[in-house]
């Protein structure tokens, strides 16, 4: 449990994720009522970022980029040219480049097109470092010894 309620950050950071994935839930089941598309990418799109700039400084990028950079402090939790990083930076363009998108085409069908690839993209995101993370844990306790 430390893991996600071990400090402010991580408590923060937990609560909104699972707030986060409620509201995606609730917004795949009512997808047939939403008529303005753009409101809703808009709104994932701040959240997710704020979500994601908290997940990096809970698990300290910060502190692995300073590390890179002049070896002053130790490393976050994931290395700087990692699966996550990469994944996680390929991801964000994916989520940058549809949102873009959506500012210049204005067919709803295709901005609801854009928000499932936003959405999956983030829950992408989600799934790989939160499984990164509980799997470092895991292995570092050497509960499979």
């Amino acid at each position: 449990m430390n893991l996600y309620f071990g400090d402010a950050i991580s408590i923060k950071t937990t609560i909104l994720l699972m707030s986060f994935l409620v509201f995606l839930c609730i917004m795949v089941k009512k997808r047939a009522e939403v008529r303005h598309w753009g409101w809703f990418i808009l709104g994932i799109c701040f959240v997710g970022l704020y979500i994601c700039i908290l997940g990096a400084t809970r698990d300290g990028l910060h502190f692995t980029v300073q590390q890179a950079i002049d070896g002053s402090v130790d490393p976050g939790l994931f290395p700087l040219v990692s699966m996550q990083t990469i994944f996680g930076a390929v991801l964000g363009i994916v989520i940058v480049i549809s949102a873009i998108l959506c500012l210049f085409l204005k067919k709803q069908s295709t901005r609801k097109k854009l928000f499932f690839i936003i959405v999956g993209s983030m829950l992408l995101k989600i799934i790989m470092i939160e499984a990164s993370r509980i799997m470092l844990v895991v292995t570092s306790a050497n509960l499979f010894l």
